[in-house]
């Protein structure tokens, strides 16, 4: 075979496998044509063994920090709700009011209420205060009853504690000053029988970083029933009551969805849900719990969340970022958390935690590195908090129109979320749905 034969064979060979890979990319990018494109192809890519190029590109893309210059909107999407009611602040220490001198070579400083975090320690001419974060408020109530015993005179006390949640969370008080309009106060943005059952607000966290933005919705766990979805491709598979969509009888009673954690190459952890455990879970890692009441929780799995306890679903995603309000991603040191081995990859991100004040909260921010990710989820007063998905699109929040009717429309809660609609519309990625348990037919979700 002389050489012009060769390569003759070789390039009708690269040229068949171009065509069917542009076959394959467009069938994919077709068949999810409300995410973006660059989402779409890293999707396909890593479904087809691809993810190692997938992850390094995304570090190249991804290796420039946030701009330090305050920016002046915020990324929460405007709601037509009432204003917010006035709260009664928690007891803190007052903050530090002072002119800051920022990092070097960086915008001209700004006046700051300080906030010394990893990310953004104090400079040496500042005097900080800390804030302290939402605290739990407590009811104990100890008893003493006298009981029968071989032993005369001996009693028994047994001692309750009651933990009650706010009916409305605590403004967070603005980082950066001066404050934007609104930013920090909580909006209630989805009611159930006129009553709030989620709470937004957006702010700027990080007082050296103005740059950054998050946005933040809460819940009470008590309130609402959770239930754990499944993605056509996370986790896959067929026979699931809990599908890729929220359809059905499940619809009129849907409050709000949110997304769920890394796909399973990354390593997050567990994966139980319908009685079937698709990943082992693994002890120390951040979990979210679903009971079979449908409340929910977030704890590390092994301490404060048992095996011998009662779960519907569990879905874990690396270890905790956050554990007693104290930065601990740190202690993971050969911990993927998106590729951000070094703190070198700034992507918009997601996160979920239990609040100081027993309150859940979603949490999407960007751009920032992990530590950031960390340090802002301490400065909004997590107790025990874990990264959820990251990059693009991914980080996603949905409340829902018309309640009670089977013609929802999803609304997104920041304006750099993608589709309102993808959990209606059927989801690649596991996520959560939140919905009303008084109106939640039996049987409806699992």
């Amino acid at each position: 075979m002389n050489r012009r034969k060769i390569l003759k064979g070789i390039a009708l060979i690269l040229v068949g496998f171009s065509l069917l890979t542009t076959f394959s990319v467009t069938r994919y990018v077709l068949a999810h044509p409300n995410e973006p494109l660059q989402q779409n192809i890293a999707s396909w890519a890593r479904n087809n063994g691809m993810g190692a190029i997938v992850d390094q590109l995304e570090v190249w893309l991804h290796n420039e920090p946030p701009a330090v210059a305050p920016v002046d909107t915020l990324a929460l999407v405007p709601f037509d709700t009432d204003p917010p009611q006035a709260t009664t602040t928690l007891p803190t220490d007052s903050a530090t009011t002072t002119t800051a001198l920022p990092p070097e070579n960086t915008a001209p400083a700004v006046r700051r209420p300080m906030k010394a975090t990893q990310s953004c320690p104090a400079p040496t001419n500042i005097v900080t205060t800390t804030l302290a974060p939402g605290e739990t408020t407590t009811t104990t109530t100890t008893t003493t009853t006298t009981t029968s015993s071989t032993l005369p005179g001996e009693t028994t006390t047994t001692t309750t504690t009651t933990t009650t949640l706010p009916a409305r969370p605590t403004d967070v008080e603005a980082v950066i000053s001066p404050a934007i309009k609104g930013e920090g106060a909580w909006r209630a943005i989805a009611k159930v029988r006129k009553e709030p059952m989620i709470y937004a607000t957006s702010i700027r966290p990080l007082w050296c970083y103005g740059s950054v933005v998050a946005t933040m919705a809460t819940y009470d766990p008590t309130k609402v029933r959770a239930a754990l979805f499944n993605g056509t491709e996370i986790p896959g598979g067929k026979g699931w009551k809990n599908t890729s969509s929220i359809r059905g009888a499940a619809v009129r009673s849907l409050i709000a969805s949110f997304n769920g954690g890394f796909r399973f190459e990354h390593e997050p952890g567990g994966y139980i849900t319908e009685g079937r455990t698709i990943r082992k879970m693994r002890k120390g890692y951040a979990t979210f719990g679903i009971r079979p009441d449908g409340t929910s929780t977030i704890g590390i799995w092994g301490e404060d969340m048992k095996p011998d306890e009662e779960w519907a679903s569990l879905r874990q995603n690396l270890p905790p970022l956050v554990a007693e309000n104290k930065s601990v991603y740190a202690s993971y040191k050969e911990v993927d958390w998106g590729q951000d081995f070094d703190n070198k990859v700034f992507s918009y991100r997601s996160a979920a935690c239990v609040r100081m004040d027993g309150l859940m909260m979603f949490i999407a921010v960007g751009k920032v590195n992990i530590g950031m990710l960390a340090d802002t989820l301490v400065i909004l007063g997590c107790r025990t908090a874990m990264e959820l998905d990251i990059n693009g699109t991914w980080p996603f929040f949905s409340t829902y129109s018309n309640f009670g009717k089977t013609n929802r429309q999803g609304r997104t809660i920041d304006t750099r979320m993608g589709d309102p609609d993808r959990h209606l519309n059927g989801a690649t990625k596991d996520f959560i749905g939140l919905f009303d348990p008084q109106t939640l037919k039996p049987g409806a979700v699992k």
